[in-house]
C-alpha cells in the first residue's frame, strides 16, 4: 500500500477535481503491474493497472488507495471490470469521502464475492487527499496561506519594497505550488504594490489568479489583466459588479459578486462560489490583512511561510499577517504537525492551522 500511495503521488497537481489515487496487483509478494490516476478525464488507477496486468489479473490481489468507483462519470466504473477481470481481493486505503458514493463500491465488491480489507494506510492516504476529501465534505475548497518573510516578521521594507525576501530556490518553490492548486489569491494591496503574475512553473498548470478588489480600483493597465488565457477573476462587491460588467467581459476579465460588510468582502461567501465553480484548492498568497482577514474567520486549513534569515525592522514595514491580532498570548493560533525544511538559504515551515477561540 505504501508503493500504493507513492504512485498516486506522481498525479499531484494533475487530476483536479479527481483525487490522486494509485493502484498495484499482487500475486503473492510479486507485483504484476502498477497504475494511477494521471490527469483528470483519463483512466482511473485501478483500470490502468488491470489494463497493463492483461490476463494476470484473474485471481490477483489488488491494493488501491481510494474506494473503487461505482458509477459512471468521465470513465467507466472501476467495479465493474474489478469483477470481470476476477480479481479475488482489494485492498482499500480509505473509502470515498463522498456521500452519494461512499461505501457503495466495497458493498457491489463483497456482493459479488470479492474480500475487501479497509483502513490500510488509511491515514497517509486521507493527509494526500486532503484537498478533495475536504472539497467533498464540505464544498469548500482546501485553503493554503504561504508567505514570504524575514526573521522579524517582515513582508516588505519601511518603503513598501519587497522584492526579494527570499532565495531564488524559495521563489522556484512557490511555482511549483502555484501548479499544485487550481487557484492563487490576493488582496487588492499586493496586486496594486507588486503588480505580480502569479504565474505557476508549469506552462501546462496555470491557477486561475484571483483577486480581492471590493470596489473595482485595480487599474486595467496591470500585469495581472494582460494575461489572455481567460484565467483572472476578480471579486468585487455586489454594488460594482452591473457598473462595470461590460467593461471587464471585453477584456476577457470574469467578475465574481459577493456581499460586503464596511468594504469588506464576505470570505466564506468567496470561498464557496469557488468551491461551487470546481475549485477545491486556494493558495492565498497576501498581503498581511489579507492573511489576517482568512485567518480570524479560520478559513486557513494549512501554511507555508517562507522565512529569509534577514532582518528588516522598522514598525512601519508590513508584517505577514496584520490585523488587529490577539490581545492575549494563549489566544494565538496554534501549528500542528508543524515541520520545519531548507530551501536554499531560507527555512520553509508548513504546518495544519489549529483554530482557537480568540479574535484578531
Amino acid at each position: 500500500m505504501q508503493r500504493a500511495v507513492c504512485l498516486a503521488e506522481k498525479g499531484r497537481g494533475l487530476t483536479y477535481p479527481n483525487p490522486m489515487v494509485g493502484a498495484l496487483l499482487t500475486r503473492g509478494p510479486k507485483v504484476i503491474a502498477e497504475g494511477y490516476h494521471r490527469r483528470f478525464g483519463t483512466p482511473h488507477a485501478e483500470a490502468e493497472a488491470i489494463q497493463r496486468a492483461g490476463d494476470k489479473a484473474s485471481a490477483a490481489c489488488l491494493y488501491v488507495t481510494l474506494e473503487p468507483c461505482s458509477t459512471f462519470g468521465k470513465t467507466p466504473p472501476c467495479t465493474r471490470l474489478i469483477i470481470k477481470k476476477g480479481i479475488r481481493e482489494v485492498v482499500v486505503a480509505t473509502e470515498d469521502p463522498n456521500p452519494l458514493h461512499r461505501g457503495r463500491g466495497i458493498a457491489e465488491l463483497r456482493k459479488n464475492g470479492i474480500r475487501v480489507k479497509v483502513g490500510l494506510l488509511r491515514k497517509e492516504a486521507e493527509r494526500q487527499n486532503e484537498v478533495f476529501f475536504k472539497w467533498m465534505r464540505t464544498g469548500m475548497p482546501f485553503v493554503t496561506l504561504k508567505m514570504a518573510q524575514t526573521l522579524d516578521g517582515k513582508i516588505a521594507t519601511c518603503r513598501g519594497l519587497s522584492r526579494w525576501i527570499t532565495s531564488q530556490e524559495s521563489r522556484n518553490k512557490v511555482r511549483l505550488l502555484r501548479a499544485e492548486h487550481q487557484a492563487v489569491l490576493v488582496g487588492k494591496r499586493t496586486a496594486l504594490l507588486d503588480d505580480p503574475g502569479l504565474l505557476s512553473g508549469d506552462d501546462t498548470r496555470q491557477p486561475v489568479r484571483v483577486i480581492l478588489d471590493p470596489r473595482l480600483e485595480i487599474p486595467l493597465d496591470r500585469k495581472i489583466f494582460k494575461f489572455k488565457d481567460g484565467k483572472t477573476l476578480i471579486v468585487c462587491e455586489a454594488s460594482c459588479f452591473g457598473k462595470k460588467y461590460e467593461i471587464y467581459h471585453r477584456r476577457g476579465i470574469a467578475l465574481l459578486a459577493v456581499p460586503s460588510r464596511k468594504g469588506r468582502l464576505d470570505l466564506p461567501g468567496v470561498l464557496e462560489k469557488l468551491g461551487g465553480m470546481g475549485i477545491i484548492s486556494v493558495l492565498v498568497e497576501g498581503g498581511g490583512e489579507t492573511a489576517a482577514n482568512f485567518l480570524e474567520r479560520g478559513l486557513i486549513d494549512k501554511i507555508h511561510f517562507f522565512i529569509a534569515p534577514k532582518i528588516l525592522g522598522g514598525r512601519d514595514a508590513k508584517t505577514s499577517v496584520e490585523g488587529a491580532g490577539m490581545d492575549r498570548p494563549e489566544k494565538a493560533l496554534k501549528i500542528r504537525d508543524a515541520e520545519v525544511s531548507r530551501i536554499g538559504e531560507d527555512f520553509l515551515v508548513t504546518g495544519y492551522v489549529k483554530q482557537s477561540s480568540g479574535n484578531f
